[in-house]
């Protein structure tokens, strides 16, 4: 048999058997808003750890990893570091997401920004937020969909095709399945990519011997791939402190994983998520290798992002590569099928039911979340095709845009006296900043965009906090006893 088709096989195979058990565990129950948009809330430990891997580790850190290590070097080490750092913050916000969901009812994430400030106009913007700067974050693993299987066929498919094939599944499986299904697959999926990515830290060793002969090598030829700044000199101390702030802090403010917290069975199954998947992030490790050993390698590779597929076929026999693409596969669509999900629901929810079609009943809103995930995903699609990057920038634009709901965040629990007015001055004014910083004067001093956003949103939601009105006593006593 052909090495494409071997390959193909169980990359295709694997993603028709994680479809069928989407749909399995989402027709198994009644169809509902709080079904499908957070599985009634009572995902046990095993499920919501899962979810949160395959969720989290996605196309970003299956090839934007290795693209990074190949292309910039050292500067990449800021991953690593975040993926145990981000967990210790949502050790601590995760009770507070999960006590407060099923004390209020909340689906989303604007959800608490229009309960806990009393206003309609600031929920609207937190989902516009969070749906603009989730759009990138999707078209990331969609590009990742593409790059995966395109190599792990050697190139039998090409890359749309790819794409729109993974992406039909998301859509039917998302649509029956709900976010129960989308969890089930997630823990399929979680657990090849462990998989696949321990095959991966054989390649050094293959190829070097050892690891440290590969980090000889890489010094001898490219010094500057091992000290920051970096290969391309850009990097610096300041990049790296301020991006591992920036992704620390931001991490539990993406909208989709503020709604995974809501759906953990307890505050108790969302804190052990989070105080055991630092341990899952070991698995980054070998895919920041693979990149370093393809610069050796490969260092024509047209391509960063493919590092890891390119030296996955060049040293593994087709059925291996077959279980690496779909590891890499899993990663890409259960990360993208979560995002479009997220989406969909922030559109329903928060710009109709709540917003510009009030007194929506819920079986209504919830079908229209699912109507909205083929639309989402057909967007999402073009955006992808017609307007690609490199994988790691797309993420940190995404990071830079949902820290600006930190503060509205904090001050939710933490402060009284926070007001509307100032949290949504706070998001507008950070998010211009955001958006300067990344495409007109980028990262300044070498200080990461999202970071500019904080230091302006802090003061500005402060400030507009004092000159106005806060909410009800009502209102905070519900939140602060």
């Amino acid at each position: 048999m052909r090495m494409e088709i071997i390959a193909l096989i169980i990359i295709f195979g694997w993603l028709i058997v994680s479809t069928i058990v989407a749909i399995m565990a989402g027709v198994l129950k009644k169809f509902s808003l709080e079904e499908w948009t957070v599985a009634s809330r009572n995902l046990s430990f095993v499920v919501v750890f899962f979810t949160l891997a395959a969720e989290i580790y996605s196309a970003f850190t299956f090839l934007g990893l290795a693209g990074w290590a190949f292309n910039y070097g050292a500067p990449i080490y800021y991953a690593l570091a975040y993926f145990v750092t981000a967990y210790s913050t949502g050790f601590l916000l995760a009770p507070y997401y999960n006590r407060l969901s099923r004390k209020f009812g909340y689906i989303t994430q604007p959800d608490l920004f229009m309960h806990r400030y009393e206003s309609t106009a600031l929920g609207i913007l937190v989902a516009f937020s969070g749906i603009a700067f989730l759009l990138p974050y999707i078209q990331l693993q969609i590009q990742g969909t593409g790059i995966i299987v395109e190599i792990a066929s050697y190139g039998a498919i090409d890359r749309t095709t790819s794409i729109l094939i993974a992406y039909i599944c998301v859509t039917i499986f998302l649509f029956i399945g709900g976010y129960r299904g989308l969890a089930w697959t997630n823990v399929l999926q979680g657990i090849l990519m462990f998989v696949a990515a321990f095959m991966l830290f054989t390649i050094p060793i293959l190829a070097f011997g050892n690891i440290g002969e590969l980090f000889n090598r890489v010094l001898s030829t490219s010094p500057a791939h091992l000290t920051l700044p970096g290969a391309k000199g850009i990097h610096g101390i300041p990049w790296y402190m301020s991006t591992l702030t920036l992704t620390t802090l931001g991490f539990w403010m993406f909208p989709h994983l503020v709604s995974r917290m809501y759906a953990a069975k307890s505050e108790r199954v969302a804190m052990r998520s989070c105080a055991w998947m630092s341990w899952y992030s070991v698995l980054a490790v070998p895919i920041v290798l693979v990149g370093f050993s393809s610069l050796l390698l490969f260092p024509k590779l047209p391509n960063p992002d493919t590092a890891v597929m390119v030296s996955a076929r060049e040293f593994f026999p087709p059925v291996l590569v077959g279980i690496i693409g779909a590891g890499g596969l899993a990663a890409a669509v259960s990360s993208g099928g979560s995002l479009i999900q997220a989406t969909a629901v922030l559109i329903s929810r928060n710009l109709i039911q709540r917003g510009f079609l009030r007194g929506l009943s819920d079986i209504s809103t919830a079908w229209v979340a699912r109507i909205l995930t083929i639309i989402v995903s057909v967007v999402t699609l073009i955006l992808s095709l017609y307007y690609p990057s490199l994988l790691v920038n797309l993420l940190l634009i995404a990071y830079s845009g949902v820290v600006q709901f930190l503060p509205g965040t904090m001050f939710a629990m933490l402060w009284r006296r926070a007001t509307k007015h100032g949290i949504f001055a706070g998001i507008v004014v950070g998010t211009i900043v955001v958006l300067l910083t990344t495409f007109y004067w980028s990262n300044p001093l070498q200080i990461n965009s999202g970071i500019w956003g904080l230091a302006a949103n802090f003061p500005v939601a402060i400030l507009v906090s004092l000159l106005t009105k806060p909410p009800s006593e009502e209102t905070l006593n519900k939140f602060f006893t």
